[in-house]
């Protein structure tokens, strides 16, 4: 799985939202938070904003808030609002894809790929990952030998 510059300060800014919660953060406090371009992140608010995560509120005194509790908010929901569908092969959901002859079977593996990434990113939510108390499904799976070895 790719995450994308925009899902990273997605979730980057969530998390400083979290943190923060219920308290407002300006754009600009969130950018100098997390080191990264005040510009590009008020698109990506905007977009966690229609998607329902965020709310705005103007003013001198405004900023942006969790439009629900922390624990009520996943790494997944966040990834969509950015960036669409978790897993995509060619432009098509895992279950829209068909092959003939060996290949037949691929789209099992696909819907099976993107299974495994709703299996941590739709279960995980901001509170733990703010609090580093992740379930235990995922907390094993940083634990693997492999699991910080590059491929």
């Amino acid at each position: 799985m790719q995450i994308s510059a925009r899902g990273d300060y997605a979730v980057r800014a969530a998390l400083s939202l979290a943190s923060a919660y219920p308290s407002l953060m300006s754009a600009q406090a969130i950018a100098q938070q997390q080191d990264m371009p005040r510009k590009f992140l008020e698109a990506v608010l905007a977009d966690l904003r229609r998607a329902g995560i965020v709310r705005a509120q103007r003013g001198a005194e405004g900023g942006y808030t969790l439009a629900s509790p922390p624990r009520e908010v996943s790494v997944g929901m966040i990834l969509r609002a950015v960036d669409g569908p978790l897993a995509g092969v060619r432009g098509l959901r895992p279950e829209e894809t068909q092959y003939d002859g060996a290949a037949e079977n691929l789209p099992r593996l696909w819907v099976a790929v993107r299974a495994a990434v709703r299996d941590v990113v739709d279960e995980v939510s901001l509170a733990e990952l703010v609090s580093g108390r992740m379930p235990a499904h995922v907390r094993k799976l940083t634990t693997r030998p492999d699991a910080w070895q590059p491929r």
